[in-house]
């Protein structure tokens, strides 16, 4: 099988010749392996690891962004979604940070009308995702990033979304909604781009802690279902499949998901809920499932041995109907060895 016959296989819940597997990580983690290996380009890694899944975007060319230095000597960007961000520092990697929020202390659908301008699928380029699908004809090629919830969290500071959500639904559910707008749209011309050979459309939104949901499940039905099926509606209608990334302890929804048509979850998080064998009985053969191999725990702080015993267990478990994609719980982080990755990668991926 080429690797996007195996992904296609996979999503449609058949057995491939072998688990097909993705590769993310944070920047220097791949700077590391570039160095370590002596590559030159990123398909020399994928190569190396038997990556089937390659990722593609589209181009910004909207209006200029703003760049500034702020009173405490920061670099702050502006994205295209009007969020201001920096670069925060720790002695193991350097991380995007939000510092001012563009619907801050609004409370009205007619606050946001007049003080906010959502983003336009005009503001994009999308032709390199042609040039990508027509490089890769035998690679899966998967689109998508941060979805409305996990957004919605820089354009408003968390806790006053979810205060937003309880007393004033109807200005919470408007901004969802034009958020969403945006990304059918934007989602349609990548689809459109890929003529026909985009395979999963996967946006990311992180629902769940390490021991909960963020809100109960009606909420969830109430926000988020409806405009999960429209995004859901779309990627089937350009033929891709579609893959919800949630991080944390969402065991709850995972029912509603596969209700909304979702075919595949990503990540399997080492959480309370989301215990593969469990996960194995309920949903075997009825979703996807993606990742697993724990970044928390046994990838910064185990031996090579005992990642790729853990990885096996993972494959065994939930590739046994094929409804398994291999990776890591969550990109990998600069704790984790070059020895550690090479174990996750290096097992056989037959079951």
């Amino acid at each position: 099988m080429t690797s996007k016959e195996r992904v296609r296989a996979t999503m449609r819940g058949e057995k491939p010749d072998r688990v097909p597997a993705a590769f993310e990580s944070v920047g220097s983690v791949f700077q590391k392996l570039m160095t370590h290996y002596g590559f030159t380009n990123r398909n020399q890694l994928f190569d190396k690891f038997k990556i089937d899944i390659y990722p593609t975007d589209a181009r910004y060319i909207g209006p200029k962004l703003e760049s500034y230095i702020d009173d405490q000597g920061r670099k702050i960007d502006v994205s295209y979604w009007g969020f201001h961000k920096t670069i925060h520092e720790t002695d193991i990697d350097s991380y995007s940070v939000t510092v001012k929020y563009p619907l801050a202390g609004m409370e009205t659908i007619e606050d946001i009308k007049t003080g906010y301008t959502f983003p336009k699928a005009e503001w994009f380029d999308y032709s390199n995702i042609t040039k990508v699908c027509e490089a890769n004809p035998d690679k899966a090629i998967i689109i998508g990033h941060p979805g409305p919830f996990q957004m919605v969290t820089n354009l408003m500071p968390m806790e006053e979304f979810f205060v937003l959500m309880y007393d004033e639904p109807e200005a919470a559910a408007y901004i969802l909604d034009q958020m969403v707008e945006f990304e059918l749209a934007y989602y349609e011309e990548c689809l459109k781009a890929g003529n026909g050979k985009i395979d999963v459309l996967r946006p990311h939104d992180d629902y769940g802690t390490q021991i909960s949901m963020l809100f109960s499940t009606d909420m969830w039905d109430e926000f988020f279902k409806d405009n999960t099926k429209k995004l859901v509606d779309l990627a089937h209608k350009y033929g891709a499949f579609y893959q919800q990334h949630s991080c944390g302890a969402v065991r709850p929804i995972i029912s509603r998901l596969i209700d909304c048509g979702v075919d595949a979850l990503e990540p399997v998080q080492k959480v309370c809920g989301l215990e593969v064998e469990s996960l194995a009985e309920e949903f075997g053969g009825k979703i996807v499932f993606h990742g697993g191999v724990d970044t928390q725990g046994i990838l910064p702080n185990g031996t090579a041995e005992e990642v790729a015993a853990e990885t096996r267990h993972i494959i065994e478990t939930l590739g046994k109907k094929g409804g398994y994609i291999l990776m890591a719980s969550q990109a990998f982080e600069g704790d984790v060895p070059v020895e550690n990755i090479e174990a996750v990668y290096n097992v056989s991926r037959e079951v």
